[in-house]
């Protein structure tokens, strides 16, 4: 089995801001998110940043395609992205034409669970079409709830799709996300607000090495 992967969600407004916390935690991460917040504000410019600066690391566009899944992706594949998200919640014609977009330029799609329902039914659909990842995410303005996202993953687990895990995963739980059935472990806020970032990395990394020694 493939190692599991540590991700960085970029969650910020500013490429110098982004740049600032990559400098901390950049040699711990696997893959590193443009979260979708630096897209909104900074567009594929800050893909091309991100890439350039860390060439070797997957590079992943947090766009969440709703819609127009065979061209609003475009802009961020020539700005060199490892990979973008669509929105299970869109049609099934976005989801597919979004797929192909990635695939024909060798690029990866994360299939992004949130707010979506019924996910064991969904995951049984959208899991067909091939993405690379299909990924548990308790969204932000839900997290206030208490929803846990290594509970919320045991949903996909009728599924043989590779499983990203997302949603206020902080040091003390990341434990339990490297331990669950995700091979791709997401942290945001726990790390960029974090006092010390790179120190909050350090650690997860050192737990995600453990285990996948151990596997």
């Amino acid at each position: 089995m493939a190692d599991k992967k540590f991700q960085v969600a970029l969650d910020l407004f500013t490429i110098e801001d982004a740049m600032r916390i990559l400098e901390q935690v950049g040699e711990y991460v696997d893959i590193i998110e443009v979260g979708t917040p630096l897209m909104v504000a900074e567009g594929a410019r800050a893909v091309r940043t991100i890439k350039d600066a860390y060439p070797t690391k997957t590079v992943f566009a947090d766009i969440k395609v709703m819609d127009g899944g065979g061209e609003v992706p475009k802009s961020c594949i020539q700005a060199g992205c490892d990979m973008f998200s669509v929105l299970c919640a869109s049609d099934d014609a976005t989801l597919r034409a979004a797929i192909e977009l990635a695939h024909a330029n060798d690029v990866m799609v994360l299939a992004d669970m949130c707010n979506v329902k019924n996910m064991e039914e969904r995951a049984a659909q959208v899991a067909p079409m091939g993405p690379d990842y299909l990924c548990c995410h308790v969204g932000f303005d839900r997290q206030a709830t208490g929803a846990d996202p290594v509970e919320e993953l045991k949903r996909l687990s009728d599924v043989s799709t590779p499983k990203a895990i997302a949603g206020g995963i902080k040091l003390s739980t990341f434990k339990a996300a490297v331990e669950s059935e995700a091979q791709d472990i997401i942290s945001g806020g726990a790390i960029f607000n974090a006092e010390k970032p790179g120190e909050v990395a350090r650690q997860m990394r050192e737990i995600l090495d453990a285990y996948n020694a151990s596997h």
